[in-house]
């Protein structure tokens, strides 16, 4: 049974209850603001924008794993409205000579197609979608100066001088992210800096101004010696972005101008973005274009006292295999899952069972810990698997050098190594990716690749009291072995259910 907003307003009005502050409101921290909501634990989230949902960025791409979240989040329906799925790869040379073409594997892998939407209309679907009373904690215009840490709790302080006190901060802030800077400092770390080999342009245009007539659900690809291309084409529009080795790595923040989107565009007008279509026919007719840094990068400790970093904060990879939002996404489902976990168990320690919510409990800054560290283990592979995958696809794309270009237009398709990648590479792993442990999945399709994880659903009632009891022994028992990488309740769920 899913969390009602009547109960989530319980928890975020109990003075003393657990309590998050999540900085960063752009997609995972919408997201994690749903998950939270699931799970009753009173939360904030500070935006640095003036809006929650602002009109710029490119497309995102949303993929099995994230649908199976929107699935218990009961958003499918609203995310099919503004999403295509995208069915098909095409990848040419730059001057439109097509030489591999062939069907996504994720449907036949995992069930669903990878889905393509735009930025804001993802960020105005998951703001409109929470319950009023969770509205009200995501606030905006709010740059975070400051964060204080005691053995308590934690206090962030914005430059409009407003202060949010909480138990822990979630940073959900992006590659720029103020939140690893200031976790940095407490722990006297030299600040994670992520390099940039590559730039971006980035934009999108209606579908009906493409000169030429394109049908939805494909995804083309121009790979050429030190350039590449995306090209996704939605029901109502397309976006692309087109990739670019700078001269050299940096690490400095570099604000592009207008006029270097310009330059970077009249460079590229040849560029073929579909067999039939050139940038140069398209980009008269784009809505918004951006040039940014593509980072990349992983940082060492994901968390430090009461603060622990997800999505791009943690770890950023180059957009080329789409998954950057649904990595952050997995991020808050593993970190709240075990959150949850730890609530669960002290508050059976503090009330009857039953009797209270998740977020009105407190844990100690030694549990906490093993929360965040239990949450790091979890994610330490697939995000080391996607970051390593992300960086060779890049390089192989844009061929910069002899035996990248022999590998990916000549070796990549003849051998049909995209669907062996998908099978024998990261399909296994995403396979094995979690989803709200206590929610009900009511959709849940499955492809050749089955999931591992299922949801538990706790039952309610004066009947939990036994099923609780069975669980926290079971907890206890493997909090006690060694090596143990699951925490407490949550382990004791998946050893009963997995």
């Amino acid at each position: 049974m899913a969390d009602s907003p009547k109960s989530v307003k319980f928890a975020m009005e109990k003075p003393g209850c657990f309590r998050v502050i999540v900085v960063g409101g752009g997609p995972v921290g919408l997201t994690a603001a749903h998950i939270l909501t699931k799970a009753s634990i009173d939360f904030v989230v500070l935006e640095r924008r003036d809006s929650v949902h602002p009109d710029e960025g490119a497309g995102i791409a949303i993929g099995p794993t994230t649908y199976r979240l929107l699935d218990q989040l009961d958003l499918i329906s609203q995310f099919d409205d503004i999403a295509t799925p995208i069915n098909t790869k095409n990848v040419m040379t730059r001057d439109g000579q097509l030489y591999n073409s062939y069907e996504f594997h994720m449907q036949e892998y995992h069930g669903r197609a990878i889905a393509f939407a735009h930025r804001h209309d993802i960020l105005r679907t998951l703001y409109t979608s929470l319950p009023p009373e969770a509205q009200a904690g995501i606030k905006t215009s709010k740059r975070v100066t400051s964060i204080s840490v005691t053995a308590d709790g934690a206090t962030v302080t914005c430059d409009d001088g407003s202060i949010e006190t909480g138990s822990i901060v979630i940073g959900a802030d992006g590659v720029h992210s103020k939140t690893r800077s200031l976790m940095a400092a407490q722990a006297g770390h030299a600040v994670p800096v992520f390099p940039a080999a590559f730039q971006g342009l980035f934009g999108n245009v209606p579908r009906e101004k493409l000169p030429v007539e394109t049908p939805p659900s494909d995804n083309w690809e121009a790979h050429s010696p030190r350039l590449s291309s995306q090209f996704f084409v939605g029901r109502d529009r397309a976006w692309f972005i087109i990739y670019r080795p700078l001269p050299k790595p940096t690490t400095d923040r570099v604000d592009y101008t207008d006029e270097d989107v310009k330059r970077f565009a009249e460079d590229i007008q040849d560029l073929h973005l579909t067999k039939d279509l050139t940038f140069g026919q398209v980009f008269p007719h784009v809505n918004k274009a951006g040039l940014t840094l593509l980072q990349e990068g992983v940082v060492e400790k994901r968390s430090y006292g009461r603060i622990v970093l997800v999505g791009d904060a943690a770890s950023k990879i180059t957009p080329n295999l789409g998954l950057g939002y649904n990595s952050g996404v997995l991020d808050v489902i593993v970190l709240i899952n075990h959150l949850r976990g730890a609530l669960r168990l002290a508050s059976s320690k503090e009330t009857d069972l039953g009797g209270e919510t998740e977020g009105g409990v407190h844990i100690s800054e030694e549990e906490i810990t093993k929360v965040f560290e239990a949450y790091e283990a979890d994610r330490k592979d697939l995000t080391a698997k996607v970051t390593a995958s992300a960086y060779g696809v890049v390089r192989n794309h844009t061929w910069l050098n002899w035996f990248r270009r022999v590998f990916d237009r000549n070796l990549t398709p003849a051998m049909n190594l995209e669907s062996w990648y998908g099978k024998s590479i990261i399909g296994p792993h995403l396979g094995r990716q979690p989803v709200m442990d206590w929610v009900e999945e009511k959709n849940l399709l499955e492809g050749k690749i089955p999931w591992t994880y299922r949801p538990t659903q706790v039952p309610l009632g004066e009947s939990e009291l036994p099923y609780m009891i069975r669980i926290l022994d079971k907890a206890t028992a493997i909090k006690s072995q060694p090596n143990s990488r699951r925490y407490g309740i949550a382990a004791a769920l998946e050893h009963k259910y997995m």
